[in-house]
């Protein structure tokens, strides 16, 4: 598969860029590493009259803390954001979940703000021009079925990144740029869970960067997925956990579990997180939350997995998580 034609931009401040976006509004796509883009493009899912890179825009790398604020540019890289001392230090969680991104390749080039901006997925769009035109346009190319369903004017792909789950598990935010300024979302508020659009940039707007408050004392996160693959694959399903102890009791001060691969958006399972609050970790109460975190997701058959077994691996990952930051025996 070759690429389509298009008018390749290469503005040289965000300035520029968002100007290209004002002006060309709906006619355009952003690209930085372009490891998820470029395949889209060969598949004709997008058709854009400019592509517009932000390669030169070194403002938007870099991970500083001020103010106890961790800030990450959009552009960084996962390679970069795995090598640097100070999310080592502070957030080996995230560390963690962008090694699970993708090959060493793919996370040269991969940045943190498009694994963010991910599309979702499934077995028919995910398919080239050819194989798509068997059968009638589907609802995320803008037609009225989902193939997958087979229901009206509902887009049930799902998003599936790897970075997301642990962010917004430690309360992370993204700052949104467009030519009429800038506004702030949580992250967990810039997914839609509408498979056709699945968060709330515009067309013309740009990630610029992530923002999140500095883990407080006792704070631990990771990340785990299930996927079919050793490596270079999407996960079946992934969960993220950040946990707070009370160290003096040795309770469970605050917890957030997150999930992706299990609907259009990550998915919070907060009645799973309840059982626990204010609880000594014990292994029968974590496998009971587990139980309740797998009853928290609705997946949908996108893939060949069934969501009966996505629930199955959302319950186990859950349990082994939790143990794992908690330090419980299994």
């Amino acid at each position: 598969m070759h690429l389509p034609r298009f008018q390749y931009q290469e503005p040289g401040s965000l300035a520029e860029a968002l100007a290209l976006l004002a002006e060309n509004q709906g006619r355009c796509k952003v690209i930085a590493g372009g490891t998820d883009l470029l395949v889209a493009l060969k598949q004709r899912r997008h058709l854009p009259k400019y592509l517009v890179s932000l390669d030169k825009l070194v403002p938007l790398k870099g991970i500083r803390e001020i103010d106890s604020v961790v800030t990450i540019g959009a552009l960084t890289t996962m390679a970069e954001l795995i090598a640097a001392p100070l999310i080592q230090d502070k957030l080996p969680g995230l560390v963690q979940a962008a090694r699970e991104v993708g090959s060493p390749l793919h996370r040269s080039l991969a940045t943190i703000g498009g694994n963010l901006c991910l599309d979702t997925r499934c077995r028919f769009y995910n398919q080239s021009s050819f194989w798509r035109s068997a059968r009638p346009t589907c609802c995320k190319m803008g037609g009225k079925v989902c193939h997958v369903t087979n229901k009206q004017n509902a887009c049930f792909a799902t998003y599936a990144g790897d970075l997301a789950p642990l962010l917004i598990a430690l309360r992370a935010s993204v700052k949104l740029a467009s030519s009429r300024g800038e506004r702030v979302l949580p992250l967990d508020r810039f997914y839609t869970d509408n498979g056709r659009h699945p968060n709330q940039a515009q067309d013309t707007e740009i990630l610029t960067e992530i923002q999140m408050p500095a883990p407080a004392g006792g704070v631990t996160g990771t990340y785990k997925k299930y996927r079919e693959r050793a490596a270079i694959d999407f996960p079946v399903v992934g969960v993220a956990v950040a946990l707070q102890m009370d160290q003096p009791t040795g309770t469970c001060r605050d917890l957030k579990i997150v999930i992706t691969g299990a609907g259009s958006r990550p998915v919070e399972a907060s009645l799973a997180a309840q059982k626990l609050l204010g609880q000594e970790l014990r292994s029968e109460l974590i496998a009971e939350a587990a139980t309740t975190a797998a009853k928290e997701i609705r997946p949908v058959k996108t893939s060949h997995i069934t969501p009966r077994f996505k629930r199955q691996i959302t319950s186990l990952l859950v349990e082994e998580t939790i143990k794992e930051l908690g330090g419980i025996d299994r």
